[in-house]
Order: structure tokens, then sequence, then C-alpha cells
């Protein structure tokens, strides 16, 4: 894959989603992605989706918008510094 992985940290990024959900293959075994573009520099990336909060709040943001992730232009950070914490997505 010719894509970063966009690091999400307590910084709020701007993020264009330009994909629907897919697998990719990891050292942790497979793991869900979408494309994005990180409106600031307009560089493509992908970000991994498979934490709860940021997969609740995508999927509630998914089907208001006709059952897409696709073109969906968001804000998101993380609660905290801590490894584990949580994301906030915004519109």
């Amino acid at each position: 894959m010719d894509k970063n992985q966009l690091k999400i940290d307590i910084e709020p990024k701007r993020i264009i989603i330009t994909s629907e959900p897919y697998v990719m293959y990891t050292k942790r075994g497979y793991q869900a992605v979408v494309d994005v573009i990180e409106s600031r520099s307009k560089r493509d990336y992908f970000i991994y989706i498979s934490a709860r909060s940021l997969s609740d709040r995508l999927e509630e943001l998914r089907l208001m918008n006709n059952n897409k992730l696709h073109g969906l232009e968001i804000w998101v950070r993380k609660e905290s510094a801590e490894k584990m914490a949580g994301y906030i997505v915004e519109e």
C-alpha cells in the first residue's frame, strides 16, 4: 500500500473520507480502515476505524449520509494523550 497511516492525536484534524471501509492485513491481523485526505496538507492517508469510540460515531454519520462514509468531512481527535484514549468525532 502506498498510503501512510494518519496518526490521530489530541490536535483536531479535518479529514475527508475518500473510501468505504475495507480491511487491511497488519501485524495484528486484518483491521478495518478507510482512506482519507487530511484537509490541511491535502495528502492521502488511511486511518484505522475499529476503535469503538470512532466506529460508533462513524456509524451514526454513515446512517445519516445515505449509508455511505465516502464524502464525509469531519473533525477527529483523541480525548487525551493516553494511548487508549477515546476518539472525538465532530462534523
